[in-house]
């Protein structure tokens, strides 16, 4: 089992972000207030892990 998915069944038993993240979005990554990445997801609790 990689580390992503041994991440991925942890956060999902967690509940409250289960709940909250196992869906598609859009995210960004900022580093000193400055935008240096925006992306999409199918399923943004994989993407966190």
């Amino acid at each position: 089992m990689s580390y992503q998915e041994n991440m991925y069944k942890c956060l999902k038993k967690k509940r409250a972000l289960y709940e909250k993240y196992e869906h598609a979005g859009i995210y960004s990554i900022s580093i000193d207030d400055k935008l240096v990445y925006i992306g999409k997801s199918h399923n943004m609790l994989k993407r966190i892990a």
